[in-house]
Parts: C-alpha cells; structure tokens; sequence
C-alpha cells in the first residue's frame, strides 16, 4: 500500500468553487457544516482582506481573488459560523493534532 498507519486519511474536503456565487457565499459554508459526517473533513478557506496590496497580487485571478478572500475570512470569522460548529458539534482541529493521533 502507498499508505502507511500512520498517514492521515480525509473523510472529505469541503471548498467554495468558482460556481459559488458571492451572495451564496455564507449559506454555502453554513450548509456544509450542516451536512458534515463524522470523520475527518478538511476545509479549504483562503483568507485574506479585499485591500489594494491583495487585489495587485490577485488582479488575473478573480476566482480566489481579493474579494474571495475576504468573504472566506468574513464568514469563517463570524459569529454565524461559530455558532453552526457549535450546534453541529464540530471539532476543530491541527493538522499536527491528526499526526498525534496516528
């Protein structure tokens, strides 16, 4: 096997894609942690802030741009967000706490 006992192993992997649009955006993410199954989920967010110096790195990139950025930051940072991982019983973890584990 290419794994060993020791490698991490993901249930599933949760990312806005570029099919998402911006005003999908909060019920997307709120639905996703909704409908988690047990096990180990990753989710992809990329964090950033829709300001001059993110926008000039991101400008040929409007799919995970400045502003992509910041709607992830804004909700994962949310109350609204916080409280549906809470309600879920979701469980945040490291990646070196999954190594722990192994």
């Amino acid at each position: 096997s290419i794994l060993s006992e020791k490698d991490v192993v993901l249930d599933s992997v949760v990312i806005a894609g570029p099919a998402v649009r911006a005003n999908e955006w909060r019920d997307f993410y709120l639905q996703a942690v909704k409908n988690l199954k047990p096990g180990v989920t990753e989710m992809i967010v990329h964090l950033g802030h829709d300001d001059a110096e993110l926008q000039a790195v991101t400008l040929d990139h409007p799919d995970y741009g400045s502003a992509w950025r910041q709607r992830d930051y804004d909700l994962v940072t949310s109350p609204e967000f916080k409280k549906a991982l809470e309600q879920n019983h979701v469980i945040l973890v490291k990646w070196k706490d999954l190594k722990l584990v192994n």
